[in-house]
This record gives C-alpha cells, sequence and structure tokens, in this order.
C-alpha cells in the first residue's frame, strides 16, 4: 500500500502530497501522523489517502518512517476535508492548513506540575488561581510565577501546608508529565446561573433558531439588535437548546478583550462543559484545551478567530458575534473567512449558524436581501431602555472659536458630570502612543521609519520618549533636530491615546483612568485585570482603541466621547465609511446599558459626512442604503469579491516588473469576460514594508467559482517565473486593502 502524505512545511515549492511505501509492520490509517524522510532530513507528515501500489507511479518510493499516533493527534474525518476547504478556497498550501487546524504542540522538557492539595480554599489561594488549577489540571512553576506573581517561598509553603501538591506522576499522550486536579471531576467554584426570561422579540428569535435546530438542516440567522438587545442572552438559550438535543456549539467574539467578560457569562451558565480558545493562551493551555475539546470533556467553546477550528463533533450551533469586525478574516496564510469556514462547518454538521451585530456587515445584509439568510431582529433594548443620545461637534467650530483642546467644550462639561455624581464614561480613539507625526517647521520633512513607509509614532516609555513605527518596531530616540536640513523647529501632530491620557490628568485633577491599548495589553491577562477594576469602580474612565468599543457591558458607563471619529473615515479603503459608522454605533452602545441613561459625544471634522449623520441617528438602514448605492456604482462588495495579489522584493523595479507580469497573465487568462475586472499594479497602501517594496494588483469579480481556475494558473505560473528573493501572496476575498 501507498500512503498519500500531506507534510508539515509552509513552503510553496514542495506543496503537494508524496507518496511513500507503508511498511509491513505499520498498521496505519488515513489521518495518522508519521515521520517521514524528506530529502536529508526527517519531516512530520500526515496521511490523507491510501491507495494499491498499482494505482501509484512507477517509480522507486521511500518507506515511512514511524507512526506517531502515541504522541500526536490523528486527523478525524472532518479535519481532512477542512483541510481540503481551505486549500481550495484560499489558496493555501497543505503545511498551511495542516498548522492552522491541529493545535501548537508543546515541545517542553517533562517538568514537574503544582496541583490543588487536600486542603486547598479559595481564601487561602484566590479564586483566580484555583479556577486556573482546576481548569489546566496543574501548572509548572514558571506558570505560577509568571502568571501569579507567586515567589518560590510562597510555593514551599503551600507545599508544606499540603495547599498546593507537587505531582510527577502522570503523562499525558504527547508524553509529558500531566497532573490531575484533586477533588470530584466538573467540580465548580461558582453557582450556576439560571436563565434570563427573553422578551417578546427575543423569544421568537430563540424559537427560529430551536425550529432549525430540530430540523437539523444548515441555515444561517442574520440576528440583527440594537446595542444592549439581548443578543448574548439568545445565544445562550439557543446553545443550551442545542446541548439538550446531544449536539455541541461555539462562540465566536472578535477581540480577546471580549473573551473575558463573554467566558464568565458562559462559565455561570454551562460551568466547566465551556473551553476557551485565544491567542493569549499559552502553547501549553492551548493544547490542554483543545484535547478537552477532543476528548469531549467540554462541548461548548468560546474563543476568538482560531475557535473556528476547535475539534468539536456533533455541532449544532456556531455563533458569531459582532460579525461585521475586519479581525474576522485571518491576514497570514491560509487567508480564511471567519463566516465561511463556520458556513462550511455548519453544512458538513447539518448545524446553524448565528451572524450578530447592531451593525451588520453590507456582505451580510446583502445576502438577507438575496434570501441566503434569514434575519432575526431586536429593534429595541431590554427593558425598553433609550439608546444613548447621540451629540455631533463640528471641530472646526470649535478651533474658529479659539478652543484648542483635545477636549471639546461639549466634552469637557460632560465630564465633568461625570465624575461629579460618580458615573463613568468611556474615551475611544483608535490610535496609541503620544504623537502620530514628527514634523519639521522649515522643511516639512516627517520622521519616517527607516525601513518603511509610514510616520514613526511618539511614545513616552517610562521617563524617556521614543519614536517607533508601528508596522515593524522600529525605534529610535526623540529627534531635537531635523535629520535632512537640521533645523530644531520640530513640531509634534496628531494625538494617541498616550497624550489624551497626560490631558485627562492634567485637566481633571484626581481623576482615575485605565488605558487599554496593544502597549498597555501585552502582558498575560492583563486585559482581565483592567476590565475587572474598571467594573468594581475602581477608575472613573476607560480610555483605549477599538479593543474597548465593542462587547463590553458596564452598568455605571453613562457617557462615551469619541475623540477622533475622522481617523477611520479618511483611509484610502473602499470600506472606512462602513467601518466608521460600525464603530460609531458599536461604541454608542456602550453607554446607558442598565438603569442609568447613557449619552455620547462625538468629535468631528466631517459631521456632514453621511456614515456621521446615520451613526447620529444610529439608523443602520439610512447608512446600508447610500452606502450600497456607492458600492453599486462603483461595482464593489457587495456586489463583487476581491482578490488581491501582493508582491514584494527589495528592489522595487523588481517588484513592479513582476507584478506587471502578473496582471499581464491575469488578462489573457481572464480576457473578454465582462464579469471580471482586472485593476492594473500598482503600489500597495504601505509601498515600502520591512525594507522591501510591495506592488498589488487586484481582481474583482462576481462568481469565485468561475474565475478560480484562472487564478489559480497564474498564481502558479508566476510563483514558479519569480525570481529568488520574490514574495508572491494571493488574499482571496480580500477585506483590508489598506
Amino acid at each position: 500500500m501507498i500512503a498519500k502524505v500531506a507534510i508539515e512545511l509552509r513552503a510553496k515549492p514542495v506543496d503537494r502530497l508524496y507518496d511513500y511505501l507503508i511498511p509491513e509492520e505499520l498498521q496505519v490509517q488515513v489521518g495518522d501522523c508519521v515521520e517521514v524522510p524528506f530529502g536529508t532530513r526527517v519531516v512530520t507528515g500526515y496521511i490523507l489517502a491510501l491507495e494499491s501500489e498499482k494505482q501509484a507511479a512507477q517509480r522507486e518510493l521511500r518507506p515511512l518512517l514511524r507512526l506517531m499516533t502515541d504522541q500526536t493527534p490523528s486527523l478525524e474525518p472532518e479535519m481532512i476535508e477542512m483541510m481540503r476547504f481551505l486549500k481550495d478556497r484560499y489558496l493555501c498550501t497543505w503545511g498551511a492548513a495542516l498548522q492552522t487546524i491541529l493545535p501548537p504542540v508543546t515541545r517542553v522538557k517533562t517538568s514537574a506540575r503544582y496541583v490543588l492539595g487536600e486542603f486547598a480554599t479559595e481564601a487561602e489561594l484566590g479564586v483566580a488561581l484555583v479556577a486556573y488549577l482546576k481548569r489546566y489540571k496543574g501548572a509548572t512553576k514558571k506558570t505560577l510565577v509568571d502568571q501569579f506573581a507567586i515567589n518560590k517561598r510562597q510555593l514551599d509553603t503551600w507545599l508544606q501546608q499540603n495547599v498546593l501538591r507537587l505531582d510527577v506522576s502522570h503523562r499525558s499522550r504527547l508524553g509529558k508529565r500531566r497532573v490531575i486536579a484533586e477533588g470530584k471531576q466538573g467540580e465548580q467554584a461558582f453557582e450556576l446561573e439560571v436563565p434570563l426570561a427573553l422578551s417578546l422579540a427575543q423569544e421568537i428569535a430563540y424559537r427560529e433558531v430551536c425550529k432549525a435546530l430540530d430540523q437539523q438542516v444548515s441555515q444561517t440567522f442574520v440576528l440583527h439588535g440594537v446595542t444592549g438587545s439581548g443578543k448574548t442572552e439568545v445565544y445562550l438559550q439557543a446553545i443550551e437548546y442545542a446541548l439538550r438535543a446531544g449536539k455541541t456549539a461555539m462562540m465566536l467574539v472578535p477581540e480577546i478583550a471580549l473573551t473575558t467578560q463573554m467566558m464568565a457569562r458562559f462559565q455561570r451558565r454551562f460551568g466547566a462543559r465551556v473551553a476557551v480558545l485565544h491567542s493569549r493562551l499559552t502553547d501549553r493551555e492551548k493544547y490542554e484545551e483543545w484535547y478537552r475539546i477532543l476528548r469531549q470533556e467540554a462541548d461548548v467553546v468560546v474563543g476568538a478567530r482560531s475557535a473556528i477550528f476547535a475539534p468539536l463533533r456533533k455541532i449544532g450551533l456556531i455563533v458569531i458575534d459582532e460579525e461585521h469586525e475586519q479581525t474576522y478574516k485571518q491576514e497570514t496564510e491560509p487567508r480564511y473567512v471567519v463566516r465561511e469556514v463556520a458556513e462550511w462547518r455548519a453544512k458538513y454538521h447539518q448545524a446553524v449558524v448565528i451572524l450578530g451585530s447592531a451593525t451588520p456587515s453590507l456582505e451580510t445584509m446583502y445576502r438577507v436581501e438575496r434570501g441566503r439568510y434569514t434575519l432575526l431582529s431586536l429593534p429595541q433594548r431590554i427593558g425598553e431602555r433609550a439608546l444613548a443620545d447621540v451629540q455631533i461637534v463640528d471641530m472646526r467650530e470649535e478651533f474658529r472659536k479659539g478652543h484648542h483642546s483635545l477636549f471639546s467644550q461639549a466634552l469637557t462639561h460632560a465630564l465633568q458630570e461625570v465624575l461629579a455624581k460618580g458615573e463613568q464614561a468611556i474615551l475611544f480613539l483608535n490610535r496609541r502612543g503620544y504623537t502620530t507625526i514628527l514634523l519639521c517647521r522649515d522643511c516639512g520633512e516627517a520622521a519616517t521609519c527607516p525601513d518603511c513607509d509610514i510616520s514613526l509614532t511618539l511614545h513616552k516609555v517610562g521617563g524617556s520618549s521614543l519614536l517607533r513605527c508601528h508596522f515593524c518596531g522600529h525605534t529610535e530616540p526623540l529627534r531635537e533636530v531635523c535629520a535632512s536640513c537640521g533645523s530644531e523647529r520640530i513640531r509634534q501632530f496628531g494625538a494617541g491615546t498616550q497624550k489624551i491620557e497626560q490631558a485627562l490628568f492634567e485637566q481633571f485633577p484626581g481623576i482615575r483612568v485605565i488605558r487599554m491599548d496593544v502597549d498597555t495589553t501585552g502582558k498575560k491577562g492583563a486585559h482581565e485585570q483592567m476590565l475587572g477594576e474598571f467594573e468594581r469602580n475602581e477608575a472613573d474612565v476607560l480610555l483605549g482603541t477599538q479593543m474597548i468599543a465593542k462587547g463590553l457591558d458596564f452598568a455605571r458607563v453613562t457617557l462615551v466621547g469619541v475623540v477622533a471619529a475622522d481617523i477611520s473615515l479618511h483611509l484610502p479603503d473602499f470600506r472606512s465609511a462602513e467601518r466608521t459608522f460600525q464603530l460609531l454605533v458599536q461604541v454608542g452602545g456602550r453607554a446607558g446599558r442598565h438603569e442609568m441613561p447613557g449619552r455620547m459625544i462625538v468629535q468631528t471634522f466631517s459631521p456632514e459626512h453621511y456614515a456621521i449623520c446615520a451613526a447620529k441617528k444610529q439608523d443602520y438602514d439610512q447608512f446600508y442604503q447610500t452606502e450600497m448605492a456607492v458600492r453599486k456604482a462603483m461595482q464593489y462588495p457587495p456586489y463583487t469579491e476581491i482578490t488581491q495579489f501582493l508582491i514584494a522584493h527589495a528592489s522595487e523595479q523588481v517588484a513592479y516588473n513582476i507584478a506587471y507580469l502578473l496582471y499581464e497573465e491575469l488578462q489573457n487568462e481572464l480576457f473578454g469576460r465582462n464579469e471580471v475586472r482586472i485593476l492594473a499594479a500598482v503600489p500597495a497602501s504601505i509601498p515600502r514594508l520591512r525594507g522591501v517594496y510591495r506592488y498589488q494588483v487586484m481582481v474583482l469579480y462576481t462568481s469565485f467559482a468561475r474565475v478560480k481556475e484562472a487564478i489559480t494558473r497564474v498564481y502558479r505560473k508566476m510563483l514558479a517565473k519569480a525570481k529568488s528573493g520574490v514574495v508572491i501572496t494571493v488574499d482571496v476575498n480580500a477585506q483590508m486593502l489598506f
């Protein structure tokens, strides 16, 4: 017999299935992990098919070396089919598909782990530590030190008191030591909550989903509910219904910050049946959670984008919350769209998909119009609470009146009222750092990254000032003279979250601020800590980037301030108006979600723009009709789909030559097709990144199925022609063109 093996290498030149002889002493089956000789190396691969020796090409084949199923998981049939889907839809390599579907295999040395001892109590260890040790069946010393700031002396004390126990007795499937926490399996550190009463609109939506679950036919619903309308409760009760029917379910959220709140709510409802998967987990934690799901110890998965590949069986329901978010698009190979993978899995399992949002993407609502999706509406907030009152502040007028503060008069007065009443506010600015441009007033030269065509951002780090590139990470000291002309007349322009934080401290003495952005949330557990502090009213203002703009629910927030609404509005991307509208509506929905009424103040230099006007009224239908007319005139998505080719090389001329050649090949392949548009080779939105020049070619079409073979042929042909150092990537159904 011959095994057709996909190897775990992402390199495009070796992207195919390889034939190996199966030695008589090896009993293998499709899905098994094996070691194989590959050139002069030994690599890991997976058997995707078996065939008789007569079917194989008449050539000398090398044998499989070793079966690895005692150390790594075998691929289940759905995983193999899912790999084929990823490769076929997104034109990725077998290796990329493998590494996406499987968990990271932790190759760490065997070490003792600390587990709960006989006398462990929450009072002695703390709720978070108890919950962690129960969930992950223990932890190494390094994990306890890093995550919980526990020193060795404290560990020794707890060992002596038998509060903790050191265990090295059990080995996992990977041959690594794994421990089992003492106590009853499934023991809870919290009391499960009961479902809430549903409003009439929630009940209607819930019953429609249940009916589809009963029919066991793949169906996609769009749950369009205003912010605070109770979408999450519909998700929870629909998941509970699926579980009672013997099915499993998953709940996806767009931001890691949301995983914390959602995980807590799901654990209160479903207890130890819940597993969590997201990128902030360590490889060990991801591995443990992945195997909990595979062993069917958890039948509900909560997580961010990659959780869509969780190895659940008998899936009944997949929920994608805030489905419009661009974070649901993977920006490295394979460049998958979560919604498309969810629909594929739903079809495989005859399951139901719910796409939830207060501001559904235009592509999603277009599918509702065409009858592909079923619309469910929650038009009012729970308890018929009013949406936040929205005030638009024209910053041009503020400047004409001589008000040059970062905060308009209206926002300043509103913040003063919040502080006086002991309430809380959220300030949103989708730009981190201190200032965004360092400009010479004599020659006009801006401080730019030496490796990227992008301005450097000023950051305050401790007592020093650094210029940092947000794309490649390059840093350098703050310049006191212009590098171009030597002038000392250098001025800082633009404001980031750091500068807003400083302005708050200066303008409102004694104010308590929590700043959430990439710079402050890098440490493990930072999201949970900050949101917990804000929920406990240990801060007056939560200031941050888009990670705070959606999904969060705080009872005392009565004010949302948008410091600069124009940042996303004027990006060179046809989706900029849509994303601005979505951000404003979503962040406005954080105010007045409970008993106290809410308001939002939006500062902008473009108050007349239709996205701003629609956001003021929180009128999705008005924005949808206006924006769809623009898209139709330009034949942009959702009327078409875009595949983007990106060509990169250290030489600009080489990059352009390859891009132009690719454009010509596409013209030859797709000549005469009226439903296809090919945009000529032009510099990418960031023309130079990390020292390489980038050109792009885009193809717009009405049906990928009709152009897939041609696009694939051109892609493979160009990969074969490309000179050394040329990188060509393809992004099918591209979402981020900037």
